[in-house]
């Protein structure tokens, strides 16, 4: 399953990074939330494309993502996330910062978590238009500006 979960993961985190951009060069305000981090209007823009389409893309595996609690949903309890066995973890801006910054440094996170482990996430660079991804069946790549998946080569 997480081989099939790939391209359109790559798809679904490159139109987050679309949302992020068209918010990047305009005058956005930032707000803050309880903890006192930073929270853009990129932020919930991004959470509410990468929520809808994990959702459309696979109904049964809830999502966790870190601007749930913010969005006007309320966060969700431990008790009810301990009895789950897969998920999505999604950190929609992470750098939300970098991105106040202007510096680029600054990414979309999603990976699908079963059992305690990721079995299958993309990073995807916003400013750069690369995406890292990788699954355990099928492995690690890097793919720039919407090219051909790249296998990543590391030593042993």
């Amino acid at each position: 399953m997480t081989d099939r979960l790939l391209e359109p993961l790559l798809d679904l985190a490159q139109r987050a990074a679309a949302e992020i951009l068209a918010v990047y060069g305009t005058e956005f305000a930032v707000s803050h939330k309880a903890d006192d981090s930073p929270l853009t209007e990129a932020d919930a823009r991004a959470h509410a494309v990468l929520v809808q389409g994990l959702t459309e893309l696979t109904p049964d595996i809830p999502v966790l993502s870190e601007e749930s609690a913010t969005e006007g949903g309320a966060a969700i309890p431990w008790a009810e996330r301990r009895r789950w066995e897969r998920w999505w973890l999604v950190d929609p801006l992470d750098g939300t910062k970098e991105f106040i910054k202007r510096n680029g440094e600054f990414t979309v996170n999603l990976a699908l978590i079963e059992r305690g482990r990721p079995i299958v996430g993309v990073v995807q660079v916003p400013v750069t238009g690369f995406a890292y991804c990788a699954s355990e069946v099928v492995g690690a790549f890097v793919r720039r500006c919407a090219g051909q998946l790249v296998p990543l080569q590391v030593r042993a």
